[in-house]
């Protein structure tokens, strides 16, 4: 059968791992059979502590007993009122990380080698990285046994899928310290069971149910995907804290919708190297006990569905079947190594199909030629009594036999690489079985021959290292790479301990591994000189390193409470020297060769025992006396403690004591720490003889013992261990009393002693008091004092001349104490002071204080009280506040209000009835006063309380600057405080705009907002900066000739001025439907420049009665009679223009005086120019002078036309020349439309 893969020696492949497809089994048979592993006497268990006193005793701290105690003496720990979770949780966090950081260079290389592996092509296990969870000690949520880190279970953690198992459907799980993950409940037991009855009977797929140890060694990792859960046990040490040997080992489970698993399977089951098989409860050393470790998987509860690998108790790979236990049946545990399952666990099956006994790989076998590979398979039927029937193809290199067992068929051959079978050769190996329905495995070995030879690989170096020390080696051979069994990659390699490794050289696709042993001696045993041996509380023993060996080491440490139990150094005494308080230490030196060696020794505590001694107060009279009794230098029983020590982790192997005591009671001790104690009882006359048993496989240079022999006087040290009897001698325990001597300190007197020089005595007191008496020991010159009190129970009563203390007083508080022994202890509240009989209180503040005493002797206690009441002068504040419209203010003069304080409130000046609050809430504007009084005396304080309301808009709608400086200044109108944002982001009470700005001749808007932020309002304003209009009105008034017309200017128009008909000044006539312009001409400033326009205009006439305004105002204005009611007409109106731009509301206006008239015309139908006078000389129209632009046309009475004018006047009127005479036509047209025809003659004075 092949070695394991980290054991065996190929030089031509890589590592694989066997990986069975199957389907779990029901109603599998379950032998029982009782066995013994050896003839050798049963490995003794010292009885556990059963109070947490002997807890303590024993281990020396609450840290030495979390790491040393027996599971049955957890429960008493966990039971104490004193036990604290957390600290427990931080002595086990602190003792695993020291190891792990003392052992970090292995646990890489673990890791290292767990990584080739995976990486070799057999990748069934999976690495655990960030994305797992690690569990922690915060995550071990039950507990039983020795709990945290050792047997514990997480809470339930759920899928996020469905998980069928035996058609149980399950959405969460839980992580068993024990190695399983269960389903339907947690699992603690330590006891490995064979499926299907288990006593738990929890659904569980258990990857290695053992019992494990997690406090240094081994990690528990999970993660969960969409459809799979995958959890890792690494490096996981077993019970006691054992670290030599580790297991790892991978639980995978998937829902139905997952696909990592080949042909629908379920459950894979994957194992790397797995050293140990067995705890030390009931085994040793990780082997043969009496519960094998359990493999397969239960559906619960009894006789359900289920499947077992096999029971596991072995350190080999012998495997014989699924069930039963005993030398005939049990397993070995290296069976497992780098072996995977995969079943459908959803689904059952009558029969189990053959299993192989070792791999056969899961990948293609690369060989080069030279090479060989030999196999040595079994199939074992997994059901009892079955005949297994295997066949196997040929192939060329490939020899092979087939040999049948009971239960058992095996096949061994050896295929070899040659120029004749280069290529792919397939050899198929078919294991059937006799069962119902038949079930068969088939096993496929792939090798390829590549036409390759390989060079040889050799590692050269020392390969011989020392503890602390580190060698380097050397592999040589022309190859394309190499790497060694710690990933680390190159020629070289340096070593700092010592095992098995290897070393893999690559070329092409072939590779040649070299497997190569460095041997690592052990330490060393440093020689100690401890004086004394063991000491008295409080005191320290010197150690020194034995002077000769001092020249051979170079560095010392002293590492006290070592495993936890006590120890300090009080100081150094150069390096190789200490002084030491009782306890447990080690002692770590290294030599100038780098070469550590250790010594573990222990200081122990001497003394007369003295017991615990507490003595009652007497109440009930004076007693006869007190007795003392149970005191021995030596006992008449007491205990063998037996310490054994190795300076190996892995303790002492194989290697075991026997206690014998009087020839009959026979004790096995046996080690796998460092350290290791024993006790037992023993008493006066007892025969002691302790018997070595060596194991040759341990060097025994490494191994003491340290035998107590009923006291820590009786010392033995062996250290040269030889196999056979190390010790023999009586017991030491003698009955001797503790002797020394007896005082009494203090007390009434007489007193007396029965025996003044031994602990057992008799004390007798005289009368009531305190009596304090001490032993001084002799040995140890320690004391031991007790109080004895002889009284009745106490009586007390309080009195004050005043209780009122105003504005700091004093007042003195009397005790009148009732204590027959003088022995009460006088308590008062604080601020008084305790043990007197009077306390002056005076209080900096108002309150109502209970001055409190509490009398105290050993026969009960007495109490009384009296109230005081300090009061201040009161002295009320209020403040003047303002608020926003809505709010309210909270008065509250006083603060803190106290209850001696009494209120009456006022708004402006009158009471407000009913309002006696310590506190008023103001909701409108006014003054309000308070009066506080007490019976120290009153104040009163008064506050102005405005309510913020709205205020009116600051701002016109309109802001307006006339001055013409260049810019405006524009101020709102606003309370003191307000603050204003303006419309280009600006603050401040004025903003200053510049002429002709992009603001001026806009609306403007800012935020303004009150001093207490209620709100904050906008407002607007229309902005013009800039001056009143200017005018140049027309038509005007001009004077020609003493004569006053109306005159326009474009185009140029004259009418003659008329006066009104009251004779009131010079008018304008306006006739009946003549157009009449009026121009006001107005100017307006644009901040650099006079421009047209006004910004606004009004026109209107002033009539009797009333006045008329004209639509749609323009600079100029087109009048006509018919705009104007003719109740205006034939009156003396006014017309009025008015330009208006901000800085003129009012207008810069023009007056015309006008009349409407009907402008009749009297048309003479004979003129006499030259008739000897000056009168009707020219054709002349009366009232033709309101008109103006009157088109004339003149014709003879042959029609020819003799005369046009188009603006006929009658200061130009026609005047025919040459003495023409008769009857001339004429045709006038009015501006108003109307036209006149006629004739008119003319006459001459001829």
């Amino acid at each position: 059968m092949p070695e394991s893969p980290d054991k065996r020696k190929p030089a031509y492949m890589t590592r694989f791992i066997l990986t069975l497809v199957l389907s779990a089994a029901t109603n599998m048979a379950v032998a029982q059979v009782d066995y013994s592993t050896s003839d050798a006497p049963v490995p003794y268990i010292q009885p556990s502590e059963t109070t947490i006193d002997g807890i303590m005793e024993r281990y020396g701290s609450f840290k030495g007993s979390v790491l040393n105690m027996t599971r049955e003496e957890w429960d008493v720990f966990r039971a104490w009122e004193g036990y604290d979770q957390e600290e427990v949780k931080r002595i086990l966090k602190e003792h695993k990380a020291k190891w792990q950081a003392e052992h970090a260079e292995e646990i890489a290389d673990r890791k290292a080698h767990r990584m080739m592996v995976t990486t070799s092509g057999c990748d069934c296990w999976v690495e655990p990285d960030d994305t797992y969870t690690l569990i922690t000690e915060d995550d071990q949520y039950y507990t039983a046994g020795a709990g945290i880190n050792v047997d514990y279970s997480t809470a339930p953690i759920q899928m996020g899928f469905e998980f069928n198992l035996y058609g149980l459907v399950f959405e969460q799980f839980y992580l068993n310290s024990k190695g399983s993950v269960s389903f339907d409940g947690y699992t603690i037991d330590w006891t490995p069971e064979e499926f299907p009855v288990t006593t738990d009977e929890v659904a569980q797929i258990a990857g290695f149910w053992a019992d494990s140890d997690y406090r240094l060694s081994g990690d528990v990792y999970y993660k969960i995907t969409q459809n799979e859960v995958f959890v890792n046990f690494v490096d996981v040490g077993y019970y006691n804290q054992g670290t030599d040997l580790f297991n790892s080992y991978q639980i995978v489970i998937t829902s139905e919708d997952s696909d990592y698993l080949p042909d629908g399977a379920n459950t894979q089951m994957c194992y790397l190297n797995m050293d140990w098989a067995h705890g030390d409860v009931g085994g040793s050393n990780g082997c043969c006990g009496d519960s094998p470790a359990t493999v397969g998987i239960d559906a619960a509860p009894d006789f359900g569905p289920y499947l077992q690998f096999g029971r596991f108790n072995t350190l080999d790979d012998i495997y014989n079947g699924p069930q039963g236990t005993g030398p005939e049946a049990d397993d070995g545990v290296n069976w497992l190594d780098y072996r995977s399952f995969i079943m459908d666990s959803s689904e059952d099956s009558e029969n189990l199909a053959p299993f192989p006994t070792a791999n056969v790989g899961c990948d293609t076998l690369i060989m080069c030629l030279g090479n060989t590979y030999d196999m040595n398979l079994s199939f074992l039927g997994p059901e009892p009594n079955q005949t297994i029937a295997v066949t196997c193809t040929d192939a060329p290199g490939w020899e092979y036999t087939i040999t049948e067992e009971d239960n058992l068929t095996n096949i061994t051959g050896t295929f070899t690489a040659q120029p004749g079978n280069v290529g792919i050769q397939e050899i198929t190996i078919t294991a059937t079985d006799d069962g119902d329905p038949i079930g068969e495995t088939t096993t496929t070995l792939v090798i390829e021959v590549l036409d390759i030879e390989l060079p040889p690989l050799s590692v050269e170096g020392n390969s011989a290292i020392c503890a602390g020390g580190e060698l380097e080696l050397t592999a040589s051979g022309d190859f394309d790479e190499i790497v060694w069994s710690d990933g680390t990659v190159g020629n070289s390699n340096t070593y700092t301990y010592g095992g098995t490794f290897f070393v893999t050289g690559y070329l092409d696709q072939c590779t040649v591994e070299e497997e190569f042993y460095v041997d690592q001696s052990p330490y060393f045993l440093p020689d100690v000189v401890i004086d004394p041996p063991a000491v008295c509380p409080g005191q320290t023993a010197l150690v020194v390193v034995d002077s000769l060996e001092q020249l051979e080491y170079s560095t010392y440490q002293w590492d006290p409470d070592w495993n936890g139990l006590g120890g300090e150094v009080a100081s150094y005494i150069g390096d190789a020297g200490a002084e030491l308080t009782a306890g447990t230490y080690r002692l770590l030196v290294t030599d100038e060769d780098g070469c550590q060696g250790q010594r573990v020794f222990i200081i122990e505590t001497i003394g007369s025992y003295i017991p615990e001694v507490t003595v009652d107060p007497f109440c009930d009279g004076i007693p006869e006396n007190v007795v003392f009794e149970g005191g021995y230098s030596s006992p008449q029983e007491g205990a063998l403690l037996v310490y054994m020590s190795s300076n190996e982790d892995s303790g002492w192997g194989g290697s075991y004591l026997e206690v014998i005591i009087n020839g009959e009671d026979s004790y096995i001790c046996t080690s796998s720490n460092s350290f290791q104690q024993f006790d037992f009882d023993i008493a006066a006359g007892d025969e002691i003889e302790i018997v070595f048993y060596e194991d040759a496989s341990i060097d025994s240079d490494v191994l003491s013992v340290s035998v107590y022999n009923c006291g820590f006087l009786n010392a033995t040290q062996i250290s040269d261990l030889s196999a056979g009897t190390i010790f023999t001698s009586a017991s030491e325990c003698e009955a001797s009393p503790a002797t020394g001597m007896w005082q009494c300190l203090s007390g009434p007197v007489p007193w007396s002693f029965s025996n003044v020089n031994e602990y057992d005595t008799e004390f007798s007191p005289s009368s009531y008091g305190l009596y304090e008496i001490c032993f001084s020991e002799e040995t140890c010159q320690t004391d031991y004092c007790y109080d004895i009190e002889i009284t009745e129970e106490p009586d007390v009563v309080l009195t004050a001349l005043n209780d009122l203390l105003c504005n700091g007083e004093s007042e003195t508080v009397f005790a009148e104490v009732d204590d027959i022994g003088g022995t009460a202890e006088l308590d008062w509240s604080a601020p008084g002071e305790d043990g007197v009989a009077t306390n002056d209180y005076s209080f900096s503040n108002t309150t109502t204080y209970n001055a409190s005493i509490v009398v105290t002797n050993g026969c009960g206690s007495a109490s009384a009280s009296i109230p005081l009441y300090s009061q201040y002068t009161p002295e009320p504040s209020l403040e003047d506040e303002s608020l926003c419209e809505g709010g309210d203010v909270y008065l509250d003069p006083t603060s803190p209000d106290t209850d001696d304080l009494n209120f009456e409130w006022y708004l402006d000046g009158d009471l407000i009835p009913g309002e006696i609050a310590e506190e008023y809430t103001a909701v409108m504007t006014g003054q309000y006063c308070v009066e506080v009084t007490n019976q120290c005396g009153s104040a009163e304080a008064c506050a102005e309380i405005t309510i913020v309301g709205d205020i009116p808009p600051p701002l016109e709608s309109m802001t307006i600057d006339c001055l013409g400086d260049g810019f405006a200044s524009v101020v709102p109108d606003l309370p003191e405080g307000y603050t204003v944002v303006w419309p280009d982001g600006s603050t401040g009470p004025t903003w200053e705009v510049a002429d002709a700005s992009v603001y001026d001749g806009t609306e403007i808007c800012l935020d303004y907002t009150d001093p207490f932020q209620c709100e904050t309002n906008t407002v607007c304003s229309y902005l013009y900066i800039g001056l009143p209009p200017t005018i140049d009105p027309e038509p005007i008034l001009v004077d020609d000739n003493g004569v006053d017309f109306w005159q326009w200017s474009n185009p140029f128009r004259l009418i003659e001025a008329t006066p009104a008909g009251n004779n009131d000044g010079p008018h304008l006539t306006l006739c009946p439907e003549v157009e009449y312009d009026f121009d006001l001409n107005a100017l307006t400033w644009n901040g650099t420049d006079w421009v047209d326009g006004a910004g606004e205009y009004e026109w209107w006439v002033e009539c009797p009665d009333t006045t008329i305004y004209f639509g749609d105002p323009q600079d100029a204005m087109t009048v006509i009679s018919s705009m104007l009611n003719q109740n205006c007409w034939e009156y003396g109106i006014s017309l009025v223009g008015s330009a208006i731009n901000p800085c003129a509301v009012g207008g810069i206006r023009e007056e015309w005086d006008v009349i409407v008239d009907y402008c009749e015309l009297t048309i003479p139908n004979v003129f006499t120019p030259d008739y000897g006078d000056a009168m009707n000389e020219d054709f002349h129209i009366e009232g033709l002078e309101v008109y103006d632009n009157v088109r004339m046309r003149i014709y003879n009475r042959w029609g020819q036309l003799v005369y046009s004018d188009e603006n006929y006047r009658n200061d130009n009127a026609w005047r025919p020349n040459n003495g023409e005479t008769g009857t001339y036509w004429y045709t006038m047209s009015l501006p108003n439309g109307f036209e006149e025809n006629g004739h008119v003659t003319i006459l001459r004075d001829n």
